[in-house]
């Protein structure tokens, strides 16, 4: 293939094209975008390496993507920020008006703030770094996880993903500088970092609790992504180990690096190293014996692969777990897990849950008046 002068309308999915349908088994059809040769060639490499993945087109621009995506109907697109005629994000606001599809983001601009939370409220489903730069020469070194990267992203259901419309919050009116009486736990896994964002702009600033959102990415989108949505929020940062868990704020952790949860004789509340780091469910043991009544755990999405022990320590602790309906979270399969188990209380949209978590802030209002915790 000649990745300068590639007509994209000739492009075809060749292992797939002629293939007979194997119990509903097909390649994931792959597109990749990216204004320089380089990247275009490494990363088709990349993903042909796969056998379940097809990589059916190629694109220099987002116009040219646009213009494809009609007759080449690709499963997944990974998706260059800085490009001619038009560019990444502007691409993303097109595809998302005309045909909703997931979208990841293969860029050197992983670290800066502003461009990695746009893209994400935009709709993207993730945010890939190039190990390098804009042109990343040992892009092959992080191949395989790229490749896992598209493989989650192209399971996601393409109906839930929505822009997410951001605004400033009024003035708070949570004391930030002392415990928390209760603690929300959001696990908002590859996908839904859009509905993450809504409920972080609508809710907690003013959440008489404190707040962990636990998400899938790497730690310096993670970085850049959790001082933008501060901006946004004026409660939210990536927090680490040794820190202490404040009323409304929200602190962001990746699930490759949770800690425990840990009090101390003086009522702290804090992040407590774990080497190896805690799993999912180990956090969520943690935050139940900690808090006990006073947890609440909202799924907005995640893979059917998590142990479900800590989701159901916390129902035993008398806290509560809810989940958004499967058919409206980009990734459903953790909900439908937990809802079919009768694990978590399932809520038809983003306003219910947000109203239940007013609910249980002003619970914790009236705890904190009391001295109760």
């Amino acid at each position: 293939m000649d990745y300068e002068t590639i007509d994209l309308t000739r492009i075809r999915d060749i292992r797939g094209a002629d293939m007979q349908e194997d119990g509903g088994n097909r390649p994931i059809r792959a597109m990749v975008v990216d204004d320089a040769a380089f990247m275009r060639k490494a990363l088709v490499e990349i993903l042909s390496k796969s056998e379940d993945i097809d990589v059916v087109g190629v694109a220099k621009h987002g116009k040219e993507a646009i213009e494809a995506i009609k007759e080449l109907k690709p499963d997944v697109i990974t998706l260059d920020v800085d490009m001619p005629i038009m560019d990444g994000l502007t691409t993303i606001k097109h595809i998302m008006v005309r045909d909703p599809m997931p979208i990841v983001m293969v860029s050197g601009l992983a670290d800066q703030g502003k461009i990695t939370f746009e893209a994400l409220s935009l709709g993207a489903v993730d945010f890939f770094p190039k190990p390098s730069g804009t042109v990343s020469h040992n892009i092959h070194e992080s191949g395989n996880e790229l490749i896992d990267t598209l493989r989650v992203a192209a399971s996601i259901n393409p109906r839930a993903i929505k822009r997410a419309l951001k605004k400033s919050s009024a003035a708070h009116r949570v004391d930030k500088r002392r415990n928390p009486a209760g603690l929300v736990v959001v696990v908002a896994f590859q996908g839904a970092a859009s509905s993450f964002i809504r409920l972080a702009s609508a809710v907690f600033p003013l959440l008489d609790a404190a707040c962990i959102c636990i998400q899938d990415m790497s730690i310096s989108v993670l970085s850049a992504y959790a001082k933008e949505l501060d901006r946004i929020t004026g409660c939210a940062k990536a927090v680490e180990p040794g820190e202490s868990l404040q009323a409304g704020c929200c602190g962001l952790l990746r699930k490759q690096d949770l800690p425990g949860i840990s009090r101390d004789e003086s009522g702290r509340v804090y992040l407590e190293k774990r080497e190896p780091p805690s799993s999912l469910s180990q956090f969520l043991k943690d935050a139940a014996n900690v808090f006990g009544e006073d947890v609440h755990v909202c799924i907005l999405g995640g893979q059917a692969s998590e142990d479900l022990s800590g989701f159901e320590a916390v129902n035993e602790k008398g806290g509560c777990v809810v989940a958004l309906v499967p058919e409206k979270c980009a990734s459903g399969e953790l909900a439908e897990k937990t809802i079919d188990r009768g694990i978590a209380v399932p809520f038809d949209s983003e306003q219910a849950i947000w109203t239940r978590l007013n609910a249980f802030s002003r619970q914790m209002t009236l705890k904190s008046k009391s001295g109760k915790h």
